[in-house]
């Protein structure tokens, strides 16, 4: 359906860059994955900014021919305080063009890159305060949380990502279980490997956060549902 490059390499705030040409019409569905994107999109209409925040729930989008989406996914601890997370979570805002290659964040001008000229671009949102980064919350994700209150860390993370520390747990454990699962793991052996209460706990997350089940995982052909991205 679409031709895709990807790059994992360009920055610590980034955690991946994806550059696909759509070949067919369709709908392509993106899964919760604990990161915010801007999006360049071309397509016969003309050419776009988005913004997304952290997401809870699968998003959908209609494609075309043609069309081309370059994505950068920025980690959740890398912080824009023009849009915080806690503002954009589920959402999407289009950005204002400044001229046909050029969009507006804030007062300032942006060049829309290209995927090797993405680190540049990277570099100049970090060097204009674009985007920051919360070293709590990188703490936290890390898995070895800086010295903090309770009080004082739900705070940092819920501005930064958008999402509770428990929120953001349950995407994670989903996100694992619908990567089991999709390798011919049995259900109850995925919801006793990962903690959950019972299979119909296991099947309740997954709905919520997914948007499938694990007899629609176990039915669909290889390859189909993927928690990548």
């Amino acid at each position: 359906m679409h031709q895709v490059e990807r790059r994992h390499d360009v920055h610590p705030l980034v955690q991946s860059v994806t550059h696909r040409v759509f070949t067919t019409a369709g709908v392509v569905e993106f899964l919760p994955d604990h990161c915010w994107d801007i999006t360049f999109i071309r397509n016969r209409q003309g050419t776009f900014v988005l913004r997304t925040g952290l997401t809870t729930r699968p998003v959908q989008f209609d494609v075309e021919p043609g069309d081309e989406n370059f994505a950068i996914a920025f980690k959740p601890f890398a912080f824009m305080p023009l849009m915080p997370g806690e503002l954009m979570r589920d959402e999407g805002v289009m950005l204002d063009m400044a001229g046909p290659d050029r969009f507006m964040l804030g007062v300032q001008s942006f060049e829309i890159p290209r995927l090797d000229s993405v680190e540049d671009f990277v570099r100049r949102l970090i060097g204009t305060e674009a985007v920051e980064t919360n070293r709590l919350v990188a703490s936290v994700v890390s898995g070895h949380p800086d010295a903090a209150t309770e009080r004082t860390l739900q705070r940092h993370f819920l501005k930064t990502t958008g999402m509770t520390l428990k929120t953001y747990g349950q995407i994670a454990r989903a996100r694992r279980a619908l990567t089991i699962l999709a390798e011919g793991v049995p259900a109850a052996e995925v919801a006793y490997a990962l903690g959950y209460a019972d299979q119909p706990h296991l099947i309740r997350s997954l709905r919520t956060f997914m948007g499938t089940t694990p007899g629609q995982v176990a039915r669909a052909p290889q390859g189909d549902f993927s928690a990548t991205g």
